[in-house]
């Protein structure tokens, strides 16, 4: 008897408006695969996914974009461009799982691997906040916020006897600048011109 689940396709379960959204990110179309598997085949990561590279083109042309999602195939995406270079009929593989891992980040699906989405998020606000890695305030909110709050207890006095964690962080002098590159990252995703 098979553990996996039965997919069931109707008009009621294919959400075409988020896979139409990974095209315009990715700037490719899911509709011009045809499924010869060559992205996967070549692929150096495929044997640790959950879904393949050709299953994840197949499934956002099902319109199942949440399955994705709630897996840990485009966590483990190395971004080598190996499956881009491969395609045939130039489906640009490697752009869709950064669009995914954006949309990812904008739904906060159920990913099994969302601690990787927390952790980016809280490395951004840092660098927002401080213009630089502040790491104690980083491993204390990612512990809090994760649920793990002893996760690096014993870890962390002895990284602080040895000088290698600092409890006290300075502002960079040029939050300005780093303020302004934010701003500017802001404007071109609302222009679609990143992710």
């Amino acid at each position: 008897m098979s553990s996996k689940k039965k997919m069931v396709i109707s008009q009621k379960t294919m959400e075409l408006d988020v896979v139409r959204k990974v095209e315009a990110l990715s700037g490719t179309s899911v509709r011009r695969c045809f499924q010869c598997g060559k992205c996967s085949a070549g692929c150096p990561m495929a044997t640790f996914m959950d879904h393949p590279p050709n299953r994840i083109v197949r499934l956002l042309q099902l319109g199942q974009w949440r399955r994705i999602l709630e897996g840990r195939s485009i966590w483990y995406c190395a971004s080598c461009e190996t499956c881009s270079s491969r395609c045939p009929n130039k489906v640009h593989l490697a752009s869709i799982m950064d669009a995914l891992r954006k949309l990812s980040w904008d739904y906060e699906g159920p990913s099994k691997e969302s601690y990787v989405q927390l952790a980016n998020k809280l490395f951004l606000d840092n660098i927002r906040t401080y213009g630089r890695q502040y790491e104690m305030r980083l491993a204390a909110v990612f512990n809090l916020k994760s649920g793990k709050l002893l996760k690096d207890f014993m870890l962390g006095p002895r990284l602080l006897t040895k000088g290698k964690l600092k409890m006290f962080h300075q502002k960079n002098k040029n939050m300005n600048e780093i303020e302004k590159i934010f701003q500017r990252i802001e404007e071109m995703r609302k222009k679609g011109e990143a992710l």
